[in-house]
């Protein structure tokens, strides 16, 4: 398996050497600025035509989500994206998985609700999902902040989905809650967002209007005191620490999945 970095990586990256080594892989992890992808004068033709002659898999983590789609374009070997601005594919998978198993039932039975940015790469793949394995789907965020095009296909394709200007609506009856970082690297105007999203923070008032045995997630990491508070972060409703574990398991069905 060869990784390619252009993000920084903890709980993917972890997840994928762990996964590929226990199943009796191995993995060659490279980083943007030691090839000469890009500006250093390669295109990603020829860099993916050279990869899919040393390696049976490639896991690519990217800022740009067309670079992912363009080495898919000339990759004769499988492809997973460790991530972009667009997809968090495998962040989702390993949500829905660790959901069916702590709740102990289908997530089709379950309400799920999101809080926050709507319009991030962890929703909008979350969105998705919730589409293909129909389970309900409730989002909370500011008007200016919700999903887009993710949301156009999810409806086309069956996805109950419901947007809530109100977090406390988005959160009745949720047997989930989930948040992510309001402020990427890439944002412009972080005094703005913050101040919209203030009443979207997940804290202990908000988790109220969930379901009494409710659990908290968060991708990590977090910034306390914004999207989520100290309190929600480490209380007994989070299993932030388990969800991220999670990612190993899952990884190895993304392999297996891969290598069929």
């Amino acid at each position: 398996m060869i990784i390619l970095m252009e993000k920084p990586s903890l709980r993917t990256r972890i997840s994928l050497l762990n996964a590929a080594y226990s199943g009796g892989g191995r993995a060659i992890t490279l980083r943007s600025d030691e090839i000469h992808l890009g500006s250093k004068g390669e295109s990603i033709k020829d860099t993916a035509k050279i990869l899919s002659h040393s390696g049976d898999l490639f896991v690519f983590r990217t800022s740009d989500h067309q670079k992912a789609i363009e080495f898919k374009k000339y990759l004769s070997i499988p492809l997973i994206c460790g991530l972009s601005n667009k997809s968090h594919a495998l962040q989702a998978v390993s949500d829905v998985q660790f959901i069916e198993e702590t709740l102990k039932k289908n997530i089709s039975n379950a309400t799920i609700s999101w809080v926050g940015d709507g319009n991030n790469n962890v929703i909008n793949s979350l969105i998705e999902i919730s589409a293909k394995l129909k389970f309900k789907l409730n989002i909370g965020c500011p008007k200016k902040y919700s999903p887009k095009e993710s949301l156009k296909w999810a409806k086309k394709n069956g996805g109950k989905i419901n947007i809530y200007n109100n977090p406390k609506k988005a959160l009745k009856n949720a047997d989930v809650v989930i948040t992510d970082k309001w402020i990427s690297l890439h944002e412009t105007n972080k005094k703005q967002k913050l101040k919209e999203l203030k009443k979207f923070q997940v804290n202990s008032k908000l988790m109220s209007f969930a379901k009494k045995n409710a659990i908290f997630l968060h991708c990590l990491p977090a910034s306390i005191g914004k999207e989520v508070t100290k309190q929600v972060l480490y209380g007994k409703q989070s299993k932030v620490y388990r969800q991220a574990e999670n990612r190993i398991a899952s990884v190895k069905s993304v392999i297996e999945y891969c290598l069929k």
